[in-house]
């Protein structure tokens, strides 16, 4: 009913379940006539208040003694986010920043010109001569500066060629800057006006000034400690009103939930008594939506879309899977009629990462750092999840760190054999070094695997869809083919059965890859053309090349860093040196190829893997909810 619609809207809202669409693209035709459309609701205001808050929250913060870094948002109730005291309070606190704020402001303008006025007195400080005296009704005094090697010897030189007299001093010599005073007739204004010029002279304005540039300067220097002293004032006001720093976060979040509320009835269609809301709902969500609306007098119908209706994208994983749905997200989703493979994406991620990294030591500062960050720092959703997605990559670090035998380099051989004078050499299976190779066809196995598994899940889409043949046709030959080529260069029966199976994948791709051509000719040309994508398979294949070229680079920049760090031997002065450039060195190495192995890693799957397969272009689900900043939303006082 219409009179409940504020308290159902609201319980959407609490549900956070319910992306609201606009009622008109459901609703029957028939119908449409006597259902009038919600008016756009205008939030230009709550907006406005929203900037003055968040400007008022910025200028609190630098005064605010909390800096926790680890500090966790409070936790407050529904009732309480959303009462009207809170916008007025945080109304008044604003109207108080503003006003202290103006008043810093012109006051640190103030400041500003007055020291640019006292250091430009400063080198005329010996001049005696109060500035009132400076001028009299037949003589002037012009004070100049001049640059370079410019002196007021090049002055008197122009003026005594023009005949002018002049009285000259130079008040002061700063590096290649001459600060002179004349003294002339002023019906020689012109002349030395002209001089002046030629010179490139700056003239120093007196106007208004009263007393000796000495009493000026000790005016300005008064004038600055009681602008400090002002200034200081401003800053301690707004430092007591920046106890009112959470009134004003929580009005902010209070603000946002109001815009959500009023966005929330933008799709709704009413008549006189009634309104009509239509959304989408994940499946697992019906139950529980269903019990929240049973407490109004409203009719629900769930309706499962139609097969060409494309809607909304929710992925849902298990905690090992849901943190690499970033990098899908960074993507692009997935179409709602295809399928979630984030399981394969994090997978593969997770290998990659570890074999480009490789250090087991990088692998533990991987492990703390990101789990501990996603569970000490109070941040959003998908900040915590990159940081969990880093976390369980560090275990993958480790993994193929220890593999390699690299922890911190060679830190463990080097730190004992320079400090210990004993070499103790860590157990490896593989060097990378000495074995390039094995890393090398290592990769590429991982590689074909890896793009293998994206044509699989291809044909899994296609038989989904009910197109077998097809699946057959575009994923089963070049399986046949592809796994029948290296098997040539076996011998015996593996020879064999490669020929066979490279023989009736080349075929059958010769046959079948121009089907969709009308003509018999196209349809052989189009076959035999499609063979030379097999040059396409080879390069995908050489491009994990970069996991050996990602993983030397790590264990070759972290050996130097101990070798340049074990440079000074085993004294005091040698120890010194290894922990600090051990450190610094370390510390850059893996923020480098961290970044190096997340890139090249995505790279990977974006374009090798998802290259195979995958039907970007769906739209996230972006439900009705409350979404706030400041606050933790509960039903009761934690």
């Amino acid at each position: 009913m219409k009179d409940q619609t504020d308290d159902v809207v609201e319980d959407i809202l609490k549900c956070g379940v319910i992306q609201p669409i606009h009622a008109q693209s459901v609703v029957p035709d028939e119908i449409k006539h006597v259902l009038e459309e919600c008016e756009i609701s205008d939030i230009s205001k709550e907006e406005e208040l929203i900037n003055r808050i968040e400007n008022g929250i910025t200028v609190l913060k630098k005064f605010s003694a909390e800096k926790n870094l680890f500090k966790k948002r409070p936790f407050i109730t529904y009732k309480e986010l959303t009462e009207e005291k809170v916008i007025s309070q945080s109304i008044e606190i604003c109207d108080k920043i503003e006003k202290a704020e103006e008043r810093i402001s012109k006051l640190r303008r103030d400041l500003a010109e007055m020291i640019f006025r006292e250091k430009s007195l400063v080198p005329w400080a010996s001049f005696d001569i109060p500035a009132e005296k400076c001028r009299t009704e037949s003589a002037e005094t012009y004070f100049c500066v001049l640059q370079g090697q410019k002196t007021s010897e090049n002055i008197e030189e122009i003026l005594s060629d023009k005949g002018v007299p002049v009285y000259l001093e130079t008040v002061h010599i700063d590096e290649e800057t001459h600060y002179v005073a004349l003294l002339f007739l002023k019906k020689y204004n012109k002349a030395v006006g002209e001089a002046l010029n030629r010179l490139g002279a700056k003239k120093f304005d007196i106007e208004g000034m009263k007393g000796t540039f000495a009493e000026n300067i000790e005016i300005c220097r008064s004038n600055i400690k009681s602008m400090n002293s002002d200034l200081n004032r401003g800053e301690k006001e707004i430092y007591d009103i920046s106890r009112g720093k959470k009134i004003l976060e929580k009005a902010s979040d209070s603000l946002k939930i109001k815009i959500q509320y009023m966005s929330g009835r933008e799709n709704f269609l009413s008549t006189e008594k009634v309104n009509i809301i239509t959304g989408w709902i994940p499946v697992s969500e019906k139950e529980n939506v269903s019990k929240k609306l049973a407490e109004y007098d409203c009719f629900c119908q769930y309706e499962a879309p139609d097969s060409c209706e494309e809607y909304p994208v929710l992925m849902k994983n298990n905690k090992l899977v849901k943190p690499f749905g970033t990098i899908t997200e960074m993507y692009s989703l997935p179409k709602s009629r295809s399928i979630d493979t984030n399981w394969a994406i994090g997978l593969f991620f997770f290998i990659f990462f570890g074999m480009m990294l490789s250090d087991a030591g990088y692998g533990i500062i991987l492990i703390l750092g990101g789990l501990l960050g996603a569970k000490l720092l109070d941040i959003g959703d998908e900040a915590r999840e990159f940081f969990k997605m880093i976390g369980i990559c560090g275990f993958s670090t480790v993994l193929w760190g220890a593999v390699y035998g690299s922890w911190f380099g060679d830190a463990v051989p080097t730190i004992t054999e320079t400090f210990f004078n004993r070499r103790i050499e860590i157990p490896y299976l593989i060097d990378p070094l000495s074995q390039p190779m094995t890393v090398l066809i290592l990769a590429c196995i991982l590689g074909v695997i890896h793009l293998f598994t994206g044509m699989g899940i291809k044909a899994y889409i296609m038989i989904k869809r009910g197109d077998r043949w097809g699946a057959l046709f575009d994923v089963g030959f070049w399986y046949m083919l592809l796994l029948g080529l290296p098997m040539l260069l076996m011998t015996g029966p593996w020879k064999t059965a490669g020929y066979i199976l490279s023989v009736t994948g080349a075929v059958g791709l010769v046959l079948t890859q121009g089907r969709h051509k009308s003509k018999t000719a196209g349809k052989i040309i189009s076959g035999i053309m499609s063979l030379y994508n097999i040059t396409g398979y080879f390069s995908d294949v050489l491009s994990y090349s970069r996991i050996l070229a990602l993983g030397l680079a790590t264990g070759v920049v972290a050996s130097v860093v101990n070798i340049m760090g074990s440079m000074a031997g085993n004294g005091i002065i040698g120890v010194i040196l290894f922990i600090i450039v051990f450190t610094a060195g370390h510390v850059l190495n893996l923020a480098i190829n961290a970044l190096g192995a997340y890139v090249h890693s995505a790279r990977l799957q974006y374009v090798e893997f998802f290259g195979k397969y995958y039907e970007g272009g769906g739209k996230k689900f972006d439900p009705l909810r409350i979404k706030t900043k400041y606050v933790r939303i509960t039903e009761e006082k934690k």
